[in-house]
This record gives C-alpha cells, structure tokens and sequence, in this order.
C-alpha cells in the first residue's frame, strides 16, 4: 500500500486539533478491478508559443523533448499542453507545460530506467508487494506565511495486493487549504500510457465516527484507473495552505524508508532567504542527515535524500515505525519555550475557576479529608459525567481544549478538553493541576529533539500533596491512581510549566491479577472449581468496562461462553461481580463452575493441568530480532490454586520449583503437597518488570520466557494409592 509520503506537513497541523486524539486510522478500501478495458490513451493539444496547436498523443524524452503528432519539438517551445477537445480517453484540463521541474511525467527513457531497477529490486526483495521507485516531496514557506507541497510518485506493481498503490487520498481543511492532482497514468511494460481523467479525483467530506466532528476536514481521494501486476502508477499532486491559522506553524517532515522497497527518496524544503530551519534526523545514516544547501528564487534551500533502501521487515511487538524508519523532522523553532508559551497562556485561560467550577468541586470534596481522596472524587466523577465528544474546527481548540466551564455545561469533550477540565476542577480544591500534552506509547515516542507539536493525547498532571501523579480521564473505568497503560513511559509537555516530563511506568502490581482457586478432582477426572479474582490497573479498567458493556441478563451467557473457550464442555454453576459502577472499590469476580474432564487417566496414572494457568510469549516466537519488543506496561499474575486430590489417588510428581529472576521478567513457581497429603498447594507469581525489552537482552528474555511457558504447562502427576507405595509420602 502507499506509505505516508510526510510525515508531518499539513497532516501534523490537522493532528493538532486532536480530531479523535488516539483513535486508530481507518485502513483504505480494497483495490477496485480496473484492469478490464482501461481507458483509452487520451489526445492532448500542444500549444506552441509561435501559436502553432500540435495535436496527438504525447510522450517525453530524457533530453527535454516532447514527440506530439508525429513532431518533436523542445519543452521550452511549448506554452501549454492541455486535454484536445472531444478526444477519447478524457483528460481533465491541466497545462502539464507549466508544471514545475520535478512534477511533470518522467520521460520515457527514465521510466524506462525505473523499470529495470525495479525489476532487479523485486529480484531480491521477493516478498515484496511493489516498489516506490520515485518517491519525491517539495514544501514551500512564503513569506506571508501561506505553504505549498507537491509530491511524485512512481510504483512499480509486482503483486495484487500491491495494487492498492493506485489509491490517492490527500486530507486538507476546507477554508484553509485545498488540494489538486496534477496528472496520472500507468504505464504498461511495452512504454504505452494510460492517463486518469482528473476529475475522477473528487473532494468529499470523511465519515464522522460518532466521538469525533471536525468540520472542516474534506478529502481529495481517487484512484489511478488502470492499475494491474507489471504496471508502473505514475501520478503527482499539490496541497495548498492558504490562509494559515498560526504562520510560524510550518512543521514539514518526511519518511524515507516503507515496507517495500524504495529506489529514490528525496524531500525539498525551501524557506524564504535568511529564514532558520531547525531539524533532527532519526534513524538516518550520517551522509544522509546532512542536507543539501541550494538557493532559488529569494527562497533557501535544504534537500535530504536517500537511495536504493532495503524494505523495512516488521517484527511482532516491535517499536512503532516512526521510532524506527529513517524520517525528517523540521521546525521553524529552536527554544521549546517559544513553542510553549502561546498554548500555555490559552491553557491558563481555560482552567478558569468559574463559580460553576467551584459549586461542583465543593460537591464533590464533601467529606473528603486529603488531597488524594479530592483528586479520586474528580478524577471518577469526570470519568462518569463526560461523554467523549471531540468537536474541532481550529488550532485554539484543539491544541489548548474549550474552557472548563464549557465543556462542563456541555457534559462532553475530547481529551484536551478533558484535561483541562481536571486541572480547574482539582485547582478549585487547592491542588495543584495542568493539562499535559502526550503522544501514546502504540504512536511511537514524542518528538522533542526539536521544538515541535507532535502529539496526539492529552492528560492531567496532579500535585495531591505536593506530590506529581499523572491521571487520564478520558477513559471510563479506572479506579484512582491507576491511569491509561497507553499513556507509560511517555513524555509529557506540560506548556503552563514550560516543562517536558517523563510519565512513570507503574510497577507490575499496578496492572495485576490476582487469583485464588479452589479445584476438587473426582477419580473419574471431572473437577469443580472456584475461582476468586481481584484486579488493579488496566487489568482492573479493561474487565470493569468488558462486564459493564454486557447486559446484566446476559452476563452469565457470556461468562459460559468464555469457560467453554477456555476449557471445553465446562458449565458455569455461579458468577458474582463487586459493584462495577464503584469506581472506589476494586473489583472483584467469583466464578463457580464444573468441569467434565480435567485428567487423562491411563491405567494408576492421573494426569491433569490447571486451567487458564499457561503463560504465553507471542512476542518471543523470533530466533533473532532487529527491534526490539516494546509492550505498554508492565503486569503481574498472581495465582494460588489449592487443588483437592481425588479418592483413591496421591502426589506422584509435578516440575521441580521454577524461580527465574530476570532483567525483564520474573517468575516463582512451585507444586506443594499439603501436611495432611490430600491436597496441593500450585503458585505461581509471574511478572513483567519492563515495557521495553533491547535486541541485546533478546536471547536471554526468550529463555526465560521458554521456560516460564514450559513450566505454567504443567503436568501433575497422580498414582492409585495402591500403588504409589513409598513414594507418595
């Protein structure tokens, strides 16, 4: 599929008005079937500047030729090319004479080269789906602020899926920007082209998911008509800010690198004369990072690029793409505190103690004697009360949140909104609170080499006794001080404070569960089993919100479901939950159910394992890994399990006690027979220290876990008692 071309130039001021903050993007639709009857090669009238009109088909060749009507004639004759009128194959009008250098159709003997080096490059890359063989962005600052780019792309189809390339999709903001493709084509492997009517490419506004309305978001979208293995998909397209809501926001970026193979990549960035550009380089070699100065026409300007780059292999649970592919990241600010101070002072205004504010923190306060039993009340209550509801229409709002009192009296808001109605709610009791502004832990890591919004969350930071803690009321179900697991170990700018910080990843025990079961084996292998389940965290937030989306009628069908696909032909005999809808007590679960078959009896022998039991490490199914894994946070089962022995039958054995104590993880497994021998005791305390796991510490992370996973599989062992003698004392 294409890759994202910027990584941040229009698309980051749009992220900044935290349209859904961190909700997923949608995946594009499925290639349509174009390959039937393609349109026919379009006519186009070439104008000269004589005067003279040539009519025919066009191409180009490498020495700035252009071949129209059986006459070649120089590009620098020509005065326009436009579609000829009542030709077949229609073509929206676009005068390809004056487009710039650079976003004009290759030549032919240029996309004659692109073939060959895609060919080669699918040669060795044979998993590929197809090529970006040009892959080429141009950002312009005006003086006055407005900002122009272009991009051309050329890819080569190797694949059906692959075809999914000839998809165009160019998001911009209806009052301040537009957007225009300027060609496209295929071009089969015999050099023949296939031009796309351009008015095929329509604006339309994106569905609006029922949390998120951003009213001015169009979509200029489309598809290059034609697109089948063996074609090259040429096409290029322009976006225009015109009328810039901040001008000093110009935030261009750009990645480098895609899951296929990428021959050219190249990505202009022109400031008028004598305008800084700050920007950082990750991931990039050295030769690479360093740009190439130009001047043009009144502007500086700053080239980056890279050739020839091997596709990017992903791995399971590795780091998000943009902490891992090569990417460019620029800036017209060089002090964060440059960048802070304008959203701070619009934070400051809308954190406002209005007396509506205050009437509903004294309600809640009442009763309540510290400070972190005032931060819960809010902190539960805001949870409860306001509904997510994301409506946006400028940078003000998006960035900094509607006032307190606003989102208060409308009962919704998005996470900005959110945040900032937290902090004027915990100030109004005299603690300590701001909104701070994160990038979750599944989008990759903040950018904060260089001042810029990259961003896409937003939380509050409390001081409950003088003492930081971070909380985030977005979601519905979490019980104070537990917070987000997406929200770990992320930096957080905290614009009123002109501060960037580090949100702490809570110890295991902050996502936990922890078990205490009771099964009763019978000799004919059947068992029943209690089991007594108490949460913290996440772990906690994510069956609270599971079990209060179910209707109470139907708890138990669901529960008998989960049992069933857990352990074959169980049958729930009871199920309690604690009062979902306290978000001041922890949640608790008792299940009661009956088993038909636990064991495998084969002649003295009694052989069974414990349900739900297993640990499990997709994460460590690789030989070897390039990155590393990266999880949200860290996690702790706790399990005691009192197993009840059968009539008739004794302990014969079980795995040797397992204690791993690792960098990462952390285990303590042991089987104990009671002091009367009809029962065993089975723990097991396992956890997660970390939520990053380095290639360096891979090798010995996967034989820890191999051995945890080996060892909560456990086989007990049971014996007739006639005939385990000795042994069974």
């Amino acid at each position: 599929m294409p890759r994202r071309n910027k990584l941040l130039v229009f698309a980051l001021i749009a992220a900044l008005l935290f349209a859904g903050c961190t909700s997923a993007p949608s995946k594009p639709a499925a290639p349509k079937d174009t390959t039937a009857s393609p349109p026919a090669t379009p006519v186009f009238d070439v104008h000269l500047a004589t005067g003279e009109t040539l009519t025919g088909t066009l191409s180009w060749s490498d020495d700035n030729l252009i071949a129209v009507g059986g006459r070649t004639v120089p590009a620098s004759a020509v005065r326009s090319i436009l579609k000829a009128s009542g030709a077949s194959g229609d073509v929206a009008a676009v005068d390809m004479a004056s487009l710039p250098d650079g976003f004009r159709p290759l030549d032919d003997n240029t996309i004659a080269a692109y073939r060959t080096r895609a060919t080669a490059a699918s040669d060795t890359y044979r998993g590929s789906e197809a090529v970006l063989c040009l892959d080429q962005g141009e950002n312009y600052l005006h003086s006055d602020g407005t900002q122009l780019y272009r991009y051309h792309a050329l890819f080569m189809i190797l694949k059906e899926n692959g075809r999914g390339v000839s998809n165009v999709s160019i998001g911009f903001h209806e009052g301040r920007g537009r957007a225009r493709m300027l060609f496209a084509r295929v071009v089969s492997p015999e050099g023949d082209s296939t031009w796309t009517p351009l008015e095929s490419f329509q604006v339309t506004v994106p569905p609006q998911a029922a949390q998120f309305v951003d009213t001015r978001s169009r979509i200029l979208s489309g598809q290059v008509a034609g697109a089948a293995v063996g074609m090259l998909i040429e096409y290029a397209y322009e976006e225009e800010l015109y009328n810039p809501e901040i001008r000093d926001f110009f935030f261009p970026g750009y990645i480098f690198q895609s899951t296929n193979p990428v021959l050219d990549s190249i990505v202009d960035i022109f400031v008028p004369s004598g305008t800084r550009l700050n920007f950082a380089t990750p991931n990039m070699p050295a030769a690479s990072g360093k740009p190439l100065r130009t001047s043009r026409d009144g502007y500086d300007g700053y080239r980056w690029e890279m050739r020839n780059v091997a596709p990017m292999t992903p791995e399971p649970f590795m780091p998000a793409e943009s902490d891992v592919l090569p990417h460019l990241q620029t800036s017209l600010y060089f002090d964060w505190k440059d960048l802070m101070g304008p959203t701070g002072r619009f934070q400051t205004e809308r954190i406002e103690v209005t007396p509506e504010i205050q009437s509903l923190a004294d309600e809640l306060a009442a009763g309540k004697t510290t400070d972190a039993e005032k931060v819960a009340a809010v902190y539960h209550w805001v949870q409860r009360n306001i509904n997510y509801l994301s409506i946006k229409a400028s940078l003000s709002s998006g960035w900094a949140g509607h006032a307190a009192s606003e989102t208060l009296a409308n009962g919704y808001g998005d996470c900005t909104d959110v945040a900032v109605l937290v902090s004027s709610l915990c100030r109004a009791l005299g603690v300590e609170a701001y909104p701070a502004i994160v990038k979750t832990n599944d989008a990759g890591t903040m950018m904060t080499d260089i001042p810029v919004p990259d961003a896409n969350h937003a939380i509050t930071l409390v001081y409950p006794d003088g003492t930081p803690r971070f909380i985030d009321a977005t979601a519905q179900d979490y019980r104070y001080p537990y917070f987000r697991s997406d929200d770990h170990g992320v930096k957080a700018v905290i614009y009123m404070k002109e501060e960037i910080l580090t949100v702490p990843i809570p110890p295991p025990q902050d996502n936990m569960r922890e078990s205490l079961q009771h099964v009763t084996l019978f000799p004919d292998g059947s068992a029943e089993i209690s089991e007594r389940n108490a949460y913290t965290g996440s772990y906690e937030a994510g069956v609270r919100g599971f079990w209060r989306s179910v209707p109470p009628e139907m708890r138990g069908m669901m529960m008998q479901q989960y049992l069933q696909g857990r352990s074959p032909g169980a049958a729930l005999e009871d199920f309690k939950l604690s009062d979902m809808e306290d978000l001041d007590t922890q949640l608790t679960m008792n299940i009661d159910y009956k088993l038909p078959s636990i064991a495998t009896r084969m002649q003295d022998l009694y052989i069974f394992t414990l349900p739900n039991f297993a640990q499990k490490f997709p994460e460590a199914s690789l030989d070897e890994r390039t990155f590393d894994i990266v999880t949200q946070t860290t996690q702790e089962y706790d399990t005691s399990v009192e197993v009840a022995l059968p009539e008739g039958y004794a302990y014969a054995g079980a795995p040797a006690p397992l204690v791993v104590n690792g960098k990462h993880l952390s285990f303590e497994g042991s089987v104990a027979l009671s002091e009367d021998g009809r029962s065993l005791i089975v723990r097991q305390v396992f956890k997660k220290l970390t939520n990053r796991v380095p290639v360096p510490d891979y090798a010995v992370y996967r034989t820890n876990a191999a051995a945890i996973a080996a060892w909560t599989d456990l086989k007990i062992v049971l014996k007739t008692t006639a005939s385990s003698g000795e042994e069974t004392k």
